[in-house]
C-alpha cells in the first residue's frame, strides 16, 4: 500500500511543479523542472535510507518522523491539547532563555512545530517516512526555485551555472532534503531572499511584505540565530538599493554600526552579554557525547580577547574542514572532495575575475549572512559532521556567484578567440 501511496503523491507533486505559477514562471521549462524535482525527491529518499541503515539506534530524521506519528495520535485523541501545547512552556523558567539550547521552550519549539506539521502529513501518509519526505521536499523545492529566480535575474543568460548553484550542489541537496529543520531553514532563506529582492526591484506589494514577514518569523522560531544574522544584512541591502549607495561601503557601515551598538548596549546594560550567549552554546555542544568526527576546539570565554584569539581556528573549522586528507569517518570523504573542488573553483574565479562582471547588493546580502553564520558555526561546533551540515545551507549564496563569474570569464575568452 505504501508503494502505491508514494507513487500517487509523487505523481501529484510532479504535476503541481509544472502547474504552480511561482515554479512555472522560473522559466526552466516543464522537463527541467521535473528532473530537478525528482532529483530532490531522490535526495530525500537517500538521506532517509542512509540514516536508517547506518544509524538505526537513533537519528534526527527518523526521530522527528516518529515524533510526528505521536503528534498525529495526540491530534486524534486530544485535539485541544494538540493545538494548545504549542503555546505552553513545560519549564519552571517559563518563556525565558530565548537563545538557550537546552531546557528552553524556544529551543523545543522548532521540533514541536515540525512534529505538528508531520502530524498533518500523517493524515495522508499513515506515518510512512518516505511519503512524508515527498511532502516535505515539495515544500523545500520552493526554496530552490526562489533562489534560482533571484540569481537568474542577477546573472542573465547564465542558466546552467545558476541551476547547478541553486539546485545541484551535493551537500546542500543532501542535507536540505531530510525531514529536519535544515529543510525548513533552507526553504525559508530562499523564499525570504526572493521576497526581499523582488519587493525592492518591483513595487512593494502586500504579497511580498507578507512573504518577508512570514519567512522571517519561521526562521526566528526554527533557528533564531539565523534570523538575527538576517537583520543587519537586510537593512544594508534595503539602504543600498533605495539610496543607490556603494554596496560595499553601505554593508561595511551598517555592520560596523551594529557592532558598536552591541558594545554600547552591553556597557549600558551589563546583564546583556551576547558573547556569553555564544560561549554557552559552545559549552552545550561540548557537553554532548563525543562524536566520531570530533575536533579540538578552543573553549571560549565571553571576552573580545578570547573570540579574537580563536578567530583563526573558527575560520579554519567553518571554511576549510574537512581537509581532503582528513576522513575520521567514510561519510566525510565525498564531502571533503566536494569542499576541495569549491576551493579550486574559488581560486579559478580569482584568477579570471574582472571588475566589470555583474555585481549586485544581493550578492553581499547572501555572502554576509553566510559568512556570519559560518563563523558562528566555527566558533561553537566541535565536530566536522555538524559543521558540514550547517555549512551546506549557505553554499548556494557562495558557490553560485563563483560559478557564474567563471562562466562569464569563459564566454569572454571565447568571444576574444572568435574576434
Amino acid at each position: 500500500m505504501y508503494y502505491l501511496l508514494f507513487t500517487f503523491y509523487l505523481a501529484i507533486g510532479c504535476l503541481l511543479v509544472t502547474k504552480i505559477p511561482f515554479i512555472k514562471n522560473a522559466g526552466l521549462g516543464s522537463r527541467i523542472l521535473l528532473i530537478l524535482f525528482l532529483v530532490k525527491i531522490l535526495a530525500g529518499i537517500l538521506i532517509g535510507w542512509i540514516s536508517q541503515k547506518f544509524y538505526p539506534q537513533g537519528n534526527d530524521y527518523w526521530g522527528l518522523n516518529d515524533a510526528g506519528w505521536r503528534e498525529y495520535q495526540l491530534m486524534l485523541s486530544d485535539p485541544k491539547r494538540f493545538f494548545t501545547e504549542i503555546f505552553i512552556s513545560p519549564y519552571k523558567n517559563g518563556y525565558d532563555g530565548f537563545f538557550n539550547s537546552v531546557g528552553s521552550y524556544w529551543n523545543d519549539l522548532k521540533n514541536t512545530l515540525i512534529g505538528k506539521l508531520l502530524a498533518c502529513c500523517n493524515i495522508f501518509s499513515r506515518g510512512n517516512y518516505y511519503i512524508n519526505s515527498v511532502f516535505f521536499n515539495f515544500i523545500g523545492f520552493f526554496g530552490h526555485v526562489a533562489l534560482y529566480r533571484v540569481f537568474a535575474d542577477i546573472y542573465k543568460n547564465k542558466k546552467w551555472p545558476v541551476i547547478i548553484g541553486c539546485f545541484l550542489l551535493p551537500s546542500t541537496l543532501y542535507f536540505s532534503s531530510g525531514i529536519h529543520k535544515d529543510l525548513i531553514v533552507f526553504s525559508m532563506l530562499g523564499l525570504y531572499s526572493y521576497a526581499l529582492y523582488f519587493s525592492l526591484k518591483n513595487k512593494l506589494s502586500l504579497k511580498y511584505w507578507a512573504a518577508v514577514c512570514l519567512t522571517f518569523i519561521v526562521l526566528l522560531f526554527i533557528r533564531n540565530f539565523i534570523a538575527i544574522a538576517v537583520i543587519p544584512a537586510t537593512i544594508a541591502f534595503i539602504i543600498s538599493n533605495k539610496k543607490k549607495w556603494n554596496a560595499l561601503a553601505t554593508f561595511a557601515s551598517v555592520y560596523s554600526i551594529a557592532f558598536l551598538m552591541l558594545l554600547l548596549l552591553q556597557f549600558i546594560k551589563p546583564s546583556f552579554q551576547p558573547l556569553k550567549i555564544i560561549t554557552q552554546r559552545q559549552q552545550d555542544f561540548l557537553d554532548l557525547p563525543y562524536a566520531s568526527s570530533q575536533i579540538d576546539t578552543h573553549v571560549l570565554e565571553p571576552t573580545l580577547e578570547s573570540f579574537a584569539g580563536s578567530s583563526v581556528q573558527a575560520t579554519d573549522h567553518a571554511f576549510l574542514r574537512p581537509y581532503i586528507w582528513e576522513h575520521p569517518t567514510k561519510f566525510l570523504i565525498p564531502l571533503a572532495i566536494e569542499l576541495f573542488i569549491y576551493e579550486l573553483l574559488f581560486m579559478l574565479m580569482i584568477l579570471t575575475y574582472k571588475k566589470k562582471n555583474t555585481s549586485s547588493p544581493f550578492l553581499l546580502f547572501g555572502l554576509l549572512i553566510s559568512f556570519s553564520m559560518l563563523l558562528f558555526t566555527g566558533y561553537i561546533v566541535p565536530n566536522i559532521g555538524s559543521i558540514v551540515r550547517y555549512r551546506s545551507l549557505y553554499l548556494p549564496f557562495i558557490i553560485t556567484p563563483i560559478l557564474c563569474n567563471i562562466y562569464q570569464a569563459k564566454l569572454r575568452t571565447k568571444q576574444h578567440i572568435n574576434l
